[in-house]
């Protein structure tokens, strides 16, 4: 999974910018996270430190941001070079990835659809829980387990699935970023039932599912028949575990 995103690098941060589906991943990643003022935060598959600069500036007081791709996290350092905020990058794989603290709070924007089965699911959650305190909280956007690419077509979004192949446990997925000079990516879409058991196996005792919403500005800026196809067959969905 690093090789795809080592040749996006750069490239993936337009797609923040110039689509509509991050405009709804924010909105609900923040909802669910809270206040996060003071926090310690190891956040995941951090990319090129695009929410990693977002939860410095929303009040996390130190963000130790972690991808498996170098060329990614070289930009992400670039970044912080240009515009300092304190935070740290370092280029770990999350399925092997040690101890680096205790944290109260661990983050991740499309990690766990990287995992190809339920023994890699359960590897990169047990990583992560041994990186959290005792009430520490995980908090990630990642593939919705019940989408169907069937039901309807997402490009008006920014991102187009083009193949969901069936799996015994989920499905394979390929698609593509749609922004100024498109990329392909390939993933994952696991069942609920497979992320929920991996969890537990992990040793997590709370897991949530947090349904979407779309925030009422962005209805009125875009109109209600925009999102409809989005919100009765969204694409993500925000997972919570906790100790």
């Amino acid at each position: 999974m690093s090789t795809q995103y080592d040749n996006i690098g750069a490239n993936y941060e337009n797609f923040k910018f110039q689509a509509t589906l991050p405009i709804v991943e924010k909105f609900n990643f923040f909802k669910v996270l809270g206040n996060i003022q003071g926090e310690e935060i190891l956040d995941l598959a951090c990319g090129s430190g695009f929410y990693s600069r977002l939860l410095k500036e929303e009040g996390a007081k130190k963000v130790i941001g972690i991808d498996i791709s170098e060329e990614m996290v070289n930009v992400a350092r670039s970044e912080e070079n240009n515009n300092p905020l304190g935070n740290e990058y370092q280029v770990f794989d999350v399925v092997k990835m040690p101890h680096i603290g205790n944290f109260n709070l661990a983050t991740a924007v499309y990690l766990l659809n990287y995992a190809q089965n339920k023994q890699t699911l359960t590897q990169m959650l047990t990583n992560i829980r041994l990186n959290l305190a005792d009430k520490g909280r995980f908090i990630t956007v990642t593939t919705n387990p019940n989408f169907s690419i069937k039901k309807s077509d997402c490009s008006k979004y920014g991102f187009q699935v083009f193949k969901q192949e069936v799996l015994s446990e989920g499905y394979y997925c390929e698609a593509e970023f749609l922004t100024d000079s498109p990329f392909k990516i390939d993933y994952f879409q696991l069942h609920q039932s497979i992320y929920e058991s991996a969890a537990e196996a992990a040793g997590f005792k709370n897991v949530s599912w947090h349904d979407m919403e779309v925030p009422p500005q962005v209805i009125k800026e875009y109109g209600e028949d925009f999102w409809q196809d989005f919100l009765e067959n969204p694409l993500i969905i925000v997972l919570s575990c906790s100790n």
